[in-house]
């Protein structure tokens, strides 16, 4: 069921061409909208993870055991045998790794997007690594123009923000300053979310198009030299204990739980769009299935220089990963003979680093055969216009220090794409941008809503980047039933 109620216009004549944003269609809460906004706490960015927020990790409760118990019911002995190969599969993978380091992330060339001349061996190898470096998708004059005028908009101002102890932040608590605005809604960036969501595929029956990107609005950072603060440990988003606890997420990785690893595709969709990946309403939970998280660079930074890294090894490091709940080492400090179980020695049951409403983290005392310590590799040195991404599944964080000597700045702008329930986050987005009130994923307050300097419609780009917020109706490419029938649903969600 859908609602009309008032809606005031975003300081700009229509919502979409021809059309007044004034009585526009709002998605309300109903039969029809699980996601509703639920203002959360103020708040920066460490309530993410059990490490930044000093959360203990206590003994999951005993229903645990059972769910662990029900996913691999039947296939002990096979998953068993899976683990074995696995293990030494990953002796080989992460020796690759620990070798060649950042070299080993994909580096490809907007104009080869363009183009459509992205070379099979660049596509393997991010579907490899589940990472991936782009570079020259906007101007470098144009993107340093950005990073100047966001340090404006920032600096003119006390800014909420991470470490919330100094008055110098890496991580602000910023969603509509006019430069992130203009970024996200940048033809490129669009153009480039678009290639990378296609890099997924999907079963004809699922409502989803991957070709129309969605903007997912996040914060940015200006990490400054010297910083040894936001040193973020090695994690995946998208949920924690949700992986293993959702049926349609688990769904997911069910040749895992049944001994057929080599079998799991990261890349099919099937059960990442109808997974809840925040059953417990955690303070860094996600709404939005993001196909590839990802930032823009503002500055010219590398390794050493506080910059992301990521393990790149997917498949066989998910795998990994999610298997690793189920077995426990017979021999003190041995990577070798690992055995099948449901729990520990001491009989208590956990999802090593997943813990209701945080982020799955990773450490080498409970991934040990990840060879984190050595295999997490920072990105290549990006310039101002590069973008970088990592798949949905892939292990990332941040080096412990940014030992350069000038600030290492990004616009967080992950690939969203274009599905009912995202949009339904989208409609919710588009009244927090409305009123300057941080997203509804992020913490709340009055965020930006008294700054009469914050973005408004006029600052988006592009029709894309319209179509992207919610602001103006989708149009979809294909012209089949299918493709008609979800381009109503869609627009009939967003009130275009």
């Amino acid at each position: 069921m859908i609602r009309t109620v008032s809606s005031k216009c975003l300081k700009c004549p229509t919502f979409h061409a021809g059309k007044c944003a004034g009585t526009a269609k709002r998605l309300m809460a109903t039969e029809t909208s699980e996601i509703t906004r639920k203002d959360k706490e103020e708040g920066d960015i460490s309530s993410v993870f059990s490490t930044f927020s000093g959360r203990k990790s206590p003994p999951l409760p005993e229903r645990f055991r059972d769910l662990k118990r029900n996913l691999t019911a039947g296939f002990e002995e096979q998953i068993q045998k899976s683990w074995d190969e696995l293990v030494e599969i990953l002796k080989v993978r992460t020796e690759e790794v620990a070798t060649k380091r950042e070299a080993i992330i994909p580096q490809i060339q907007f104009s080869d997007i363009q183009a459509g001349n992205v070379s099979p061996a660049n596509v393997a190898a991010i579907r490899s690594t589940g990472a991936a470096v782009i570079r020259g998708v906007v101007d470098k004059d144009v993107t340093e123009g950005l990073l100047s005028d966001a340090r404006q908009y920032l600096t003119s101002r006390p800014f909420k923000g991470f470490p919330s102890t100094s008055e110098t932040k890496v991580i602000y608590e910023s969603y509509w300053s006019p430069s992130q605005v203009r970024a996200r809604s940048h033809p490129n960036l669009l153009a480039t979310q678009s290639w990378m969501n296609q890099l997924y595929t999907a079963d004809a029956n699922q409502k989803v198009d991957l070709t129309v990107p969605l903007t997912y609005c996040d914060r940015l950072q200006i990490r400054p030299p010297g910083d040894k603060l936001f040193a973020l440990p090695p994690h995946v988003d998208g949920g924690g204990v949700e992986r293993w606890e959702d049926r349609a997420y688990n769904h997911t990785y069910r040749k895992i739980f049944q001994g057929k690893w080599q079998e799991y595709n990261p890349w099919d969709l099937t059960g990442r769009l109808d997974a809840n990946m925040n059953m417990y309403d955690g303070p860094g939970g996600c709404s939005v299935f993001r196909s590839f998280q990802g930032w823009l660079g503002l500055s010219r930074h590398g390794p050493q220089q506080g910059t992301l890294v990521v393990h790149p090894i997917l498949q066989p490091a998910t795998a990994y990963w999610m298997l690793r709940p189920f077995f426990k080492p017979t021999r003190k400090d041995s990577l070798d003979g690992w055995k099948f179980s449901l729990d520990d020695d001491e009989g208590n049951v956990y999802l090593h680093g997943a813990n209701p409403g945080t982020a799955q983290e990773h450490t080498p005392a409970h991934h040990p055969h990840l060879r984190l310590s050595e295999t997490m590799v920072p990105y290549p040195t990006v310039e101002p216009g590069d973008t970088v991404f990592w798949s949905a599944d892939t292990i990332h964080g941040t080096e412990m220090d940014n030992t350069g000597d000038i600030d290492a700045c990004v616009f967080y702008i992950p690939s969203v794409p274009l599905t009912p329930s995202n949009a339904q986050y989208v409609a919710q987005q588009r009244e927090a941008f409305s009123k300057g009130v941080p997203p509804p994923d992020f913490p709340g307050g009055v965020g930006e809503s008294e700054y009469s300097d914050r973005a408004t419609a006029e600052d988006i780009q592009s029709e894309a980047g319209r179509v992207a917020m919610g602001l103006s109706p989708i149009k979809l490419p294909g012209k089949d039933e299918r493709s008609r029938k979800l381009e109503k649903e869609l627009n009939t969600i967003l009130g275009c």
